[in-house]
């Protein structure tokens, strides 16, 4: 399988249409704070934390990586000011779904501490800096990096799925086992069609190294489902084809699913992603309706039964 890192490196990717390529990382940061005083407002953290990214993936594209490294260390500058305890964490979530989702997670496993979402993206940080590593074969040194990524934000579920695929491809041999565990989890916080379908085409890939032929093929035409023009999900079931050709005639979408449910993989959604966007739905119903609407739609589109969402979005008149 000639799976890439993808996840964040893509989602800022999208972004090549705005060129950044002569600004460093001060200048950008001396852009932001003057259109904010000239505003007379102070600096928005989360705009400043978009712009050193956008820099960041521009310093990549054009292949200067030192400077590209030099955006992520300002990324994760200062970390040890925000120190934890057991009554009070720090986390850089990217949005208020990712916290809310990790507090649900937390007080089902009898977790008390309050949690504080930091502006500063030292998250992503940590993220660009294990890419970069990764790339230039410091294999420990991004496993490290994705690990402290993780940390500061365990509710990506691309961070998982990254962490799974070096685990594959360290250069002392593949850890199979840490690998599926990193993928599962990634399964598990995947919200949308491309983190579902990249779990599974982890798993995939896991299951035919170990000759599990029937339950890589059942990952990959449950991604599919996820992920239809998934070509990397194409050419993993072609290699099936050529070594188990009689595999393709026996299972189908719903035999997948059967062969899944019977290894404990995940073919849907995990419920906590509803549980989360319904309670944000419940704070926005008074002072933003639309903002209300818009989560549960999102809910509905994850589970599109799920009689809870489908009553508030009735009370709604949506």
């Amino acid at each position: 399988m000639n799976k890439k890192i993808v996840g964040l490196f893509l989602i800022f990717a999208l972004c090549s249409s705005v060129t950044m390529a002569g600004k460093t990382v001060k200048t950008v940061a001396k852009s932001v704070v003057n259109n904010e005083k000239s505003a007379k407002k102070e600096v928005n953290p989360i705009a400043l934390s978009n712009q050193m990214m956008i820099v960041f993936m521009e310093r990549m594209k054009a292949g200067n990586i030192d400077e590209a490294r030099k955006v992520a260390m300002g990324m994760v500058e200062g970390e040890a000011k925000y120190t934890g305890s057991n009554k009070v964490e720090f986390k850089s979530f990217a949005s208020v779904i990712e916290k809310t989702l990790y507090e649900i997670l937390q007080k089902r496993e009898g977790n008390k501490a309050i949690v504080r979402r930091i502006e500063q993206p030292i998250s992503d940080g940590y993220y660009f800096l294990s890419m970069i590593d990764f790339q230039e074969g410091k294999h420990k040194s991004a496993l490290e990096n994705i690990q402290k990524a993780i940390f500061w934000n365990p509710s990506r579920s691309s961070s998982y799925a990254e962490r799974g695929f070096m685990l594959l491809k360290k250069k002392t041999g593949a850890d199979r086992f840490m690998s599926q565990i990193a993928y599962l989890k990634a399964l598990e916080l995947a919200a949308n069609p491309e983190d579902f379908g990249a779990a599974l085409q982890g798993l995939a890939f896991i299951k035919i190294d170990r000759q599990q032929f029937d339950v890589a093929l059942a990952c990959l035409l449950v991604e599919k489902e996820f992920v239809p023009d998934s070509i990397d999900a194409e050419q993993e079931i072609a290699f099936i084809r050529r070594r188990a050709p009689s595999l393709l005639s026996r299972i189908d979408l719903t035999k997948a699913k059967q062969i899944l449910k019977k290894n404990n993989i995940q073919t849907t959604y995990s419920s906590v992603h509803i549980d989360v966007l319904v309670k944000l739905a419940d704070r926005f119903v008074q002072k933003d309706q639309k903002k209300a609407i818009s989560l549960l739609k999102m809910a509905k589109s994850m589970a599109p039964n799920n009689a809870i969402v489908l009553h508030k979005l009735k009370k709604l008149g949506k």
